[in-house]
């Protein structure tokens, strides 16, 4: 690794923020996180798809929130009461989007060079970029571009080429 966080052969290290729903590690850019919230009060959303778990205000805003597990083709881990209190939420922005994932624990950042042409699970969802080996098992990797384009497809919020 060079000081300018190249890699050898060019590649860029990318920061990336580790964290955890259920026994399932995940990480994704850190550049592409906008923050973490600690707690999140859930209010549900009437007849909203099942990958969307409800909205809550982050410092005036309203936020979807989305559960991966379901996105993943899980089952829900959350209570889906009219009103829930959250763990962690992990709101992710592309431009004007964004998104909150739900997460149990967060496991800080760690810096990974990504490939050229990652391997990606096979029935693993677009928005899965690859699985790599972390501490505590396989890491799925997100792309939270292809996240948030996936979660207003689910949604119905328009077709390929106008999500995001």
């Amino acid at each position: 690794m060079t000081a300018d966080g190249q890699a050898a052969g060019g590649a860029e290290a990318v920061p990336l923020l580790l964290f955890r729903l259920g026994r399932r590690w995940f990480a994704m850019d850190a550049r592409a996180i906008e923050e973490v919230a600690l707690r999140g009060q859930l209010t549900r959303v009437p007849m909203a798809p099942s990958h969307i778990l409800g909205v809550t205000s982050l410092r005036g805003r309203l936020v979807t929130v989305v559960g991966l597990e379901q996105m993943l083709g899980g089952e829900g881990m959350l209570s889906l009461d009219s009103s829930a209190t959250l763990p962690r939420l992990v709101v992710v922005r592309d431009g004007d989007y964004e998104v909150a994932v739900v997460a149990h624990e967060i496991a800080g950042l760690v810096e990974r060079t990504l490939s050229v042409a990652p391997e990606r699970p096979s029935s693993a969802p677009d928005f899965v970029r690859e699985e790599f080996a972390g501490e505590g098992g396989p890491v799925c990797l997100l792309d939270p571009r292809r996240l948030i384009a996936g979660v207003a497809r689910l949604a119905g919020a328009g077709s390929e080429e106008s999500a995001p």
